[in-house]
This record gives C-alpha cells, sequence and structure tokens, in this order.
C-alpha cells in the first residue's frame, strides 16, 4: 500500500529548503482567512463610517446644529481614508494581508482620538465624551484580532488605544481613577482579544493538520481503509474470501528503455490514476502499485456479497479505461499500452499485517499467487482478462463468460479453467 518512497510526501522543497506540508497547508489557510477578513471588514468600516458621516451631515448640516458641524470636516476626511482602504482591501497582496491589522492603531484609533478631542472646546463636560470613547477602542480590539490573528498586533493596538484613551482623559481633567479604570479595561480586552486569537490560530492548525492527514490518507489508501483507519477499527488480520485482481502492462519495460526516466514517471502517474479511481469507484480497496502493475481486491476491508462480479466489472472498466489514452498517445504518435489482468477469487488473510513501525492493511495467501498467475497466463494466451473458474461460478448469473483454456499455473501441479468475460475482446 504505501510505498517505501511514499515518505518523501512528508516534507516540501521550498526555496531550496525542506518545509513540513502541514505547516504550508496551516499557513495557506490562516492567509485565506485574513484575506476573506481584510475583505469583509473593509466593506463594514466602510458602511459603518459612511452611516456616520450621514448622520453628522444630518445633525450638523441638514438640523445646523452647531455641536456637530465643525467635526464634519475631519471626519470627512476620516471617511476618504476608509473608503480608499476598502477599495484596497479588495486587491490585497500578500504582505498587505499579513500586515492589514495594522491599520487600527495606526489609523483609526489616532483619528477617532482627533474626531473626540475636536468636541473638548464646545462640549460644557468633555469628560463624557472622553470616556465614551473608551468603548470605540475596545471596539477597534476586534478588526485587529481578525485583520491580523496575531498578539503582537492586538497588544500594539490595545497599548495604543489605552495611552490614546488616558490621553483624552488627561486633557478633560478626569480623575486619575477613572484613567487607570479605562487603561485597564483596554489592556484586559486586549489580553482577551489575544487569547481568542491564540484559540483561533490553535484550530485553524488543528484542522490543516487533520485535512492534510485525511488528504494523505486518501492517497495511499482505498477509501474503505481510510475509513478504518480514520474511525480506528482496523481489525487484525482474519480469514475471508475475497476476489483479487491483479493488472499489468505488457512490454512496459521495453517501452521504459526508449523515455526519459520523468517521462516514465509521467506516464506511469497518468496510467495508475485512471486505473485506481476506476477500482475506487467499483468499491475495490488497493493494495499496491508492482511497478506498472496493480494488486487490488473486493470484499474486504468492508463485507460485499457482490464482490467477485464487482471485480470483473471493474477489469472490464478498467481495459475501457485504457482506452482514453491510447487515443491520447496514438495523437501524439506513440504506440498504444496494452494491458493484462488476472482475476481469482479464495479464502485469504487480510489485516493489519508488518513490523510495528511500518504495517500496511493486505492480504496474503495461495488465492493471492492464483490471481498473479493468471494475469502472467494473459501473455501467452493473449486474452485482456482471465478469470479463474471460482470467480466464474461466484459472479452467477450477473455476467456471461467465455470458456478460455486450461492452463497449468506456475507453482501449481493441477490445471486450472480459465474464462473470459464476454465484452473484452481480444488483445
Amino acid at each position: 500500500m504505501l510505498a517505501s518512497g511514499a515518505s518523501c510526501e512528508e516534507t516540501t522543497i521550498v526555496a531550496g529548503e525542506l518545509v513540513d506540508p502541514g505547516r504550508l497547508a496551516f499557513e495557506s489557510a490562516l492567509t485565506e482567512e485574513r484575506r476573506l477578513n481584510v475583505r469583509r471588514l473593509a466593506l463594514l468600516r466602510f458602511v459603518s463610517a459612511s452611516a456616520f458621516l450621514v448622520l453628522f451631515l444630518l445633525l450638523g448640516v441638514v438640523l445646523r446644529i452647531p455641536y456637530w458641524r465643525p467635526v464634519i470636516p475631519l471626519f470627512a476626511t476620516y471617511w476618504v481614508i476608509v473608503a480608499i482602504s476598502c477599495w484596497l482591501g479588495f486587491r490585497p497582496n500578500a504582505p498587505a494581508v499579513r500586515y492589514a491589522g495594522l491599520t487600527v492603531p495606526f489609523i483609526d484609533m489616532p483619528m477617532l482620538y482627533l474626531i473626540f478631542r475636536n468636541f473638548f472646546g464646545r462640549d460644557p463636560a468633555p469628560v463624557g465624551p472622553a470616556a465614551f470613547a473608551t468603548g470605540f477602542y475596545v471596539m477597534f480590539l476586534i478588526p485587529v484580532t481578525l485583520l491580523s490573528f496575531d498578539e503582537r498586533f492586538i497588544v500594539l493596538a490595545a497599548g495604543v488605544g489605552a495611552t490614546l484613551e488616558a490621553l483624552l482623559l488627561a486633557e478633560t481633567g478626569a480623575p486619575g481613577g477613572t484613567i487607570a479604570s479605562s487603561v485597564l479595561l483596554l489592556l484586559t480586552a486586549g489580553a482577551f482579544s489575544a487569547y481568542a486569537s491564540r484559540r483561533v490560530i490553535a484550530l485553524v492548525q488543528r484542522v490543516s493538520s487533520e485535512h492534510l492527514r485525511i488528504e494523505r490518507m486518501g492517497r495511499y489508501f482505498s477509501p474503505q481503509v481510510a475509513a478504518l483507519l480514520e474511525g480506528g477499527e482496523l481489525a487484525a488480520a482474519e480469514s475471508r474470501t475475497v476476489t483479487i485482481l491483479f493488472s499489468d502492462l505488457r512490454d512496459f519495460t521495453a517501452l521504459a528503455e526508449t523515455l526519459r526516466s520523468e517521462e516514465v514517471v509521467a506516464l506511469l502517474n497518468d496510467y495508475h490514476t485512471r486505473m485506481v479511481e476506476t477500482i475506487f469507484s467499483h468499491g475495490g480497496t488497493l493494495d499496491k502499485y508492482l511497478g506498472d502493475g496493480i494488486m487490488a481486491y473486493f470484499g474486504a476491508p468492508a463485507a460485499q456479497p457482490d464482490h467477485a462480479e464487482r471485480a470483473v466489472r471493474c477489469a472490464l472498466a478498467m481495459q475501457g479505461a485504457l482506452a482514453p489514452l491510447n487515443a491520447e498517445r496514438a495523437a501524439r504518435g506513440e504506440r498504444p499500452l496494452r494491458m493484462g489482468i488476472g482475476i481469482h477469487t479464495g479464502p485469504v488473510v487480510v489485516g493489519d499485517i508488518g513490523a510495528p513501525r511500518r504495517r500496511e492493511y493486505t492480504a496474503i495467501g495461495d488465492a493471492v499467487n492464483v490471481a498473479a498467475r493468471l494475469e502472467e497466463l494473459t501473455k501467452t494466451h493473449g486474452a485482456p482478462i482471465l478469470v479463474s473458474q471460482e470467480t466464474r461460478q461466484a459472479v452467477g448469473d450477473g455476467l456471461r463468460f467465455s470458456p478460455a483454456t486450461e492452463a497449468f499455473l506456475r507453482g501449481r501441479t493441477q490445471q486450472v479453467l480459465t474464462y473470459v468475460p464476454v465484452g473484452a475482446g481480444a488483445s
């Protein structure tokens, strides 16, 4: 199942260095979340600023209330900055996404300080607006958290907000207790936001690692085995009757000698992709790759009463899947591929077998050897698919067969009857 070379999937080369793909998946997920938050919060920020600007215009221009009129030019300037930020938010590059959280402590919070300070000369009790600003500074910690998921940025924003709020209160002559309470409130809110950010990052990391783990299992194991591994239900080895399928490309060694190594790999990847998808679509379990060959079986780990018929139909579909590949090769002036498939039904031992540090879910037994020998027999008999008498009987009336030949299999003293499923033409 998982070949010895599969360990190379554990690392990825980036800029000449080995990088854990789990880390790459985590960084990618976090960047994507930041990117989405930049767009959504930029739009929400623009809508909120526009609503406040409309309110100030209504109070200061339409209703002509002197208290609100002087703040309009300053807030209009802030609205323009927010509009530009919103426009840029929908065209973020990687650095812009990474540092978008810094706009709050360096743009929004200072502008909020200037806007509230603008009221002091017209308000008989300026400590009220100054204290009211605390709520806005606390609220600004939310976008910093969602834009950055970086504790450093959150602590910076909390520190900037606390400093500006302390300055506002100090300019109004607020008591020291009021100033200290506001600063403590902002720093506490910053600590909670930083903790929330840390938990979100941990959650994203766990989800990314789990997604990568499942993806890796799906790459090396059949869906049935992957599901058992995921649920921790992989049983110990047990005796079971299954149908084994062996496939092999004919004359592939001679073909490979005419190709560059990267061309051989590309061809095998393309071929195996088509064949394995066909096996999985028929409910088969991929056991292992054998160079250009494949071993699969039906009826384990999930019980399938029709495992013999599934295997034969899968073999027919695999031959059918080879036709489009050969059509593509013919269009490039390349010679077609030919495949032989042997199928046998019989008792085997299936289960998690191997050393503690390197185990695989596989099938062993004489039935496996018979299926492999039947595949070898396809080469001498010119048949694309050969099935044993046991498989023919297990299929029953689900498919039609034509007798092929009686032959000796390597390693066996008695002849075996073989059949060709109807629909598998001469090869």
